[in-house]
This record gives structure tokens, C-alpha cells and sequence, in this order.
């Protein structure tokens, strides 16, 4: 199925900010920060986001020669993403966090005087499995330049939006509480699916013929 610019912006937008869920992590980016002073934690912050930047943009340009190495075909990627895609999405309608991402092994195994803005936060927290598997798709379901640009553009204000989010997180997590947080990822969750359907329709029409 070919998406207008618009349309393409949109879902790329969406797709890796849900998956990417910086929302959802702010309990965690608390947690990992409680000792730290505001500049610290603003530091932490920024090393983050750039490193989620960072690997997803590497993994959108090297997502391509990747496939053709093992020669596996753009459908059938896209099928086995939109499946992993949704496996997130309902673990986030049930407002928890899906070991797709990150096991709660990975997110506490942390040497103490490791960087925590690299390891457990840009990975696997925010540049995961998902998030690169996502971006994958995304690049490959790229006809052009122009979309291809698009992707990279979404990955840059996700990563944005993580700086942002992580910089008022206690703000946040007293306004909304966990309970709207929960609901905020049930809603992400609930669209997410929807995507993730969508790619794995296009994907099998892709595959079988229209």
C-alpha cells in the first residue's frame, strides 16, 4: 500500500513515538536518576535522547543492507514487525511493560558506576528491539528520499520529545499520576495495534499478491 507524504509523516511519527514511549518511561528515568542533582538529571536526560537518536538512525541506514544480507524480503520483515509491533501494543493496553522492549533483568542490571542515560535508558528502554525493528520498516517502506528523510525527521522529534519529557518528569508524574499515565499508554497502546495491523495486512498483500 503507498502512503501520501502526509500519511507516511503521520504514521512514522506516531509508530516511534508510541513504541519509543517516553511517557511510559518516566517512572523509570526517575527511578535510575534519584540520586542525581537537577544537572545531572538534565545531563542524563540529553545523553539519552542523543543516543536513541543516534542508534536509530544508524540501524534506519544499515536496516536495508541488513536485509539483503540475509535475503530477507521487505513483506515478510514487515509481517514479522507488525507482529512484534503488536505484541508491545497489547501489553501496553494492559498497561505494562512487554519484555519486546526490555526484561526487567536489563532494566535493573546496571554496574553502579555505569552511564545510565546509555544502559538501561537509550538501551534497551527507548532504542530497543522495537524501536529499532520499527525504524526498519519504516526505511523500507521508504520508495523515496523524501520519505526516507520523514523517518529520520520523526526519529529526531521522538528523541526531542524524550529530552523534553525527562527534563519536567516529576512534573509530569505529579500532574498525571500513574493512573493517567496508565491511561495515556492504553490509548498509545490501542493505536499502536492498529498500525501494527495495517502493516501486517500490507504486508501479506505485499507477499500473496493483491
Amino acid at each position: 500500500m503507498m502512503y501520501s507524504t502526509f500519511e507516511f509523516a503521520l504514521i512514522s511519527l506516531a509508530l516511534i513515538f508510541f513504541i519509543v514511549d517516553p511517557l511510559g518511561n518516566i517512572p523509570v528515568f526517575l527511578t535510575v536518576t534519584d540520586n542525581s542533582s537537577p544537572e545531572e538529571k538534565r545531563k542524563i536526560a540529553r545523553r539519552a535522547s542523543l543516543a536513541t537518536f543516534l542508534i536509530l538512525v544508524v540501524f534506519a541506514f544499515i536496516g536495508e543492507w541488513i536485509l539483503k544480507l540475509f535475503r530477507v524480503t521487505i513483506s515478510s520483515f514487515q509481517i514479522a514487525g507488525g507482529i512484534l509491533i503488536f505484541i508491545i501494543a497489547i501489553s501496553m493496553l494492559q498497561a505494562r511493560r512487554s519484555r519486546a522492549k526490555s526484561s526487567p533483568e536489563e532494566e535493573h542490571e546496571r554496574l553502579p558506576e555505569e552511564d545510565v542515560s546509555i544502559f538501561p535508558l537509550a538501551i534497551p528502554l527507548l532504542g530497543g528491539p522495537a524501536a529499532i525493528t520499527s525504524v526498519m520498516v519504516l526505511i523500507n517502506l521508504s520508495p523515496s528520499w523524501t520519505q526516507r528523510i520523514v523517518v529520520i525527521t520523526a526519529i529526531g522529534l521522538t528523541s526531542l520529545s524524550c529530552y523534553g519529557i525527562f527534563l519536567e518528569s516529576t512534573r509530569l508524574l505529579r500532574l498525571l499520576k500513574q493512573t493517567g499515565l496508565n491511561v495515556l499508554t492504553r490509548l498509545m497502546g490501542l493505536l499502536l495495534a492498529v498500525i501494527a495491523v495495517q502493516f501486517v495486512i500490507d504486508g501479506l498483500k505485499e507477499a500473496f499478491g493483491n
